[in-house]
């Protein structure tokens, strides 16, 4: 292939280095904005007695003010109608919206919220998932029973709001017959996604009551299906316009600002933007679950797994939201990548007292994989067998099937990831070990699946290419997309322009999550790209006299098959198809779901720690991955060396620490991200097998990529110096407390 598969540079990389990029909070318009500030619970639980906005509206220079009062009374949820936009009755985190106010000048919208009064009667509160479960915990949802659910939502209970038990095999004969059973907890605090921008949108309402919304979001569609579910208003009411975004991570789907903001522009008859301030953020948007983990692990001598029961308990916060997304990946993710015959799943989801959780890179991976990964390490060590070889005997094959995520599972490449890992890192060197260093393994994988998606492509009078998509550019897909059609095509990737449309022109596009955006539009691109080129051949064979089928399109050209001089350019194609019988040449294509495929991940950690300090330095660290196909190495490396980056802030730094609902680390002062002092070089080592189903056969990239991360750096920890976490992070409080043997024994 001349195009895919090459390392080229992102096609939008001069405007974001020069700043020319325009963001979320960049936007401006010809007409004066106000300023959007939105008046937040102080309290993590309360009623709600009165809300006086009087002062407010009163106050030179507000335009709005907006309340529940202002909008429908209705809640909304895509799994469970859980939630009011707007608290009417009720709050039930800190940061919970109660009004919103839209002013000439950010000084005079921060005095109007000072002016507004809220009476609250204030509640008890719960912010942990295990808490949250006992029978006399504060009830966050009293009308939880009452609410629409989804069909498979079964045993409503006090908090919680979703539970599912899967069974496979005999659990309990298994486990009488396992040679050695081990069980242990885990725990994985919520995290935040860190992007660079913060959540941010501009609305504008015209005489006509149509709004048009300008956000940085990963899911158009879905941000314009909730604002219309929110306002109980037809789709055609709403454009969402997508800017440029400043890191998501799967935080940036679910609705923040954008309904106060529309709200606000209806009410005032003049555009208002809201700016999220960093604290804001942190309290309100949609971080990673956190996650409490029991595995126990029935297995024989020679480290054959015979039985794992597994039981998860997801803090999914005040809201359902995506919650049971996470949980239902979880399921799917929970076993790991082995052949287990006997199983047994509890998974919960439970209400808390704090923000909404949501999607991040990776949902529930890396939590799981900490889990099951350290307790694989475990089993190795306590049998005397090597770590990598248990997961080599155990690891899933071609065709194989688990509980949950069903099966056959097709491109499956996990044991020569493993070993091309192993290979990489110089696993089972025979170097005598230094004091105070050491190495982990760990394997992760996520299951690619794919969304109903399509794209367009048009050839243009001058030969060049158009691509017409709705998909939000996260990670060089745009650029990945160009170089698809440009292969199918024969043309350079110079020659193709791939634009994100919005919500009223982009044909109907998947979210930019779940490592399947590339899988998804690739695909549709591809589709569409081939018809194309049929086109071509089409409109070309009446003036070269020759048959589609003979003819060869490359080269920016189109032949007749061995006669490279009988040919016509395609800028003489697109010309003659003006007054072709077949009009144009373009063509929209599109795709249904995708079914589920496996990619995996093994990453080696080679740690120092400091038993005087506990502190842990990150020495080497190698990630192998299977990616199908790389349509372009230098952003696929890219991908996983940034995910690793951000694995290892989880695994070392970072936790969201609350005290009565309230973050006490809502900075990047007190929220350790790794940075590049921090970070040690990453080796990326590709197995690339064109897999089934995706465009010249890729897979999805980052994802995998982030599942392992924790899990290897714990492991290495332990053969560092024998101090087992089973909390993240890997602080080094913890691992003094575990060298002086007070980790409780987890």
């Amino acid at each position: 292939m001349k195009v895919v598969g090459q390392e080229l540079p992102r096609v939008e990389i001069l405007e974001k280095v020069t700043g020319q990029s325009v963001f979320g909070a960049d936007v401006r318009l010809a007409s004066p904005l106000l300023v959007g500030k939105i008046l937040a619970s102080p309290h993590a639980h309360a009623r709600i007695k009165n809300i006086d906005t009087r002062k407010a509206e009163r106050l030179p220079g507000v335009k709005a003010v907006v309340t529940a009062r202002d909008f429908p009374p209705v809640r909304f949820g895509r799994f469970i109608q859980d939630e009011e936009y707007f608290a009417r009755d009720k709050v039930r985190l800190v940061g919970d919206k109660v009004a919103a106010v839209a002013a000439v000048d950010e000084e005079t919208a921060e005095e109007a919220l000072r002016l507004i009064k809220v009476d609250y009667e204030v509640l008890p509160s719960v912010v942990d998932g295990l808490e949250a479960m006992r029978d006399d915990a504060p009830l966050i949802h009293e009308g939880y029973e009452s609410y629409w659910a989804a069909g498979f939502i079964k045993e409503r209970k006090g908090n919680i709001c979703y539970h599912k038990q899967t069974l496979h095999g005999d659990i309990e004969r298994a486990f009488r017959e396992a040679d050695r059973v081990f069980e242990h907890r885990f725990y994985a605090p919520m995290v935040h996604q860190t992007y660079i921008e913060p959540h941010t949108a501009l609305a504008r309402v015209d005489a006509t009551g149509r709004a048009t919304v300008w956000v940085p979001t990963q899911a158009q569609f879905f941000i314009r299906q909730s604002i219309a579910d929110i306002f109980q208003w037809p789709l055609i009411r709403i454009r969402v316009i997508p800017t440029e975004i400043g890191g998501g991570f799967g935080g940036k789907m679910l609705p923040t600002v954008e309904p106060a903001a529309v709200a606000l522009a209806q009410k005032s008859g003049m555009p208002v933007q809201i700016v999220m301030s960093r604290g804001e953020d942190f309290q309100t948007a949609n971080p990673r679950h956190p996650c409490h983990m029991r595995y126990k692990t029935g297995v024989k001598l020679d480290g054959t797994i015979v039985a794992r029961e597994i039981e998860l308990v997801f803090g999914t916060g005040a809201f359902c939201g995506n919650g049971l997304v996470i949980g239902q990946r979880a399921e799917m993710l929970a076993t790991g990548p082995y052949r287990i015959p006997n199983v047994k799943i509890d998974l919960y989801c439970v209400y808390t007292n704090h923000a909404n959780c949501g999607p991040y890179r990776a949902p529930a991976g890396p939590q799981l994989a900490f889990g099951s990964e350290q307790q694989i390490d475990i089993i190795a060590r306590d049998l005397n067998l090597d770590p990598l070889e248990v997961r080599l005997k155990n690891a899933i094959e071609e065709g194989d099937t688990t509980p949950a995520a069903g099966g056959p599972l097709k491109s499956v490449h996990v044991k020569e990831t493993l070993r091309k890992a192993a290979e990489a890192a110089d696993w089972g060197t025979t170097d005598a070990k230094t004091k105070n260093r050491g190495r982990g393994i760990a394997l992760g994988y996520w299951l690619v699946g794919g969304l109903a998606s399509s794209a367009g492509v048009k050839l243009n009078e001058d030969g060049t290419v158009s691509v017409l998509t709705g998909v939000v550019d996260l990670s060089g897909t745009v650029t990945s997309l160009g170089q698809i059609a440009a292969e199918v095509l024969g043309v350079e990737l110079g020659d193709v322009h791939v634009r994100t449309a919005d919500s009223d022109f982009a044909p109907h596009s998947t979210i930019s999550a779940g490592s399947q955006a590339l899988r998804s539009m690739g695909t549709v691109t591809k589709l569409a790209a081939e018809e194309v080129k049929r086109q071509i051949t089409e409109v070309a064979s009446d003036k070269l006299e020759a048959e589609p089928g003979d003819l060869v399109v490359e080269d920016k050209r189109v032949y007749v098959k061995g006669s490279k001089e009988k040919g016509l350019s395609l800028a003489q194609v697109a010309q003659l198809s003006l007054v072709h019988k077949r009009g144009p040449i373009v063509s929209v294509q599109s795709a249904a779901q995708f079914p589920n495929q496996p990619a995996f991940s093994v990453h080696v950690a080679d740690v120092e720690v400091d038993p005087e300090t506990g502190t842990v330095k990150v020495l080497r660290y190698v990630a192998a991955q299977d990616v199908g196909t790389a349509i372009n190495p230098l952003s696929v490396r890219g991908q996983i060396q940034g995910s690793v980056m951000q694995g290892l802030g989880q695994a070392l730094s970072e936790a969201c620490v609350f005290k009565d609902g309230k973050m006490l680390n809502p900075t990047f002062l007190d929220y350790k991200i790794f940075s590049s002092l921090d970070a040690p070089r990453v080796e990326v080592a590709l197995v690339e097998h064109e897999a089934e189903g995706g465009p010249f056969g890729a897979k999805g990239i980052g994802e995998p990529s982030i599942v392992p991360v924790p899990a290897a750096v714990a492991n290495a920890v332990y053969d560092a110096v024998g101090a087992r976490i089973f909390e993240l992070p890997l602080s080094a409080e913890k691992i003094l407390m575990a060298l002086a043997g007070k980790n409780n024994g987890r």
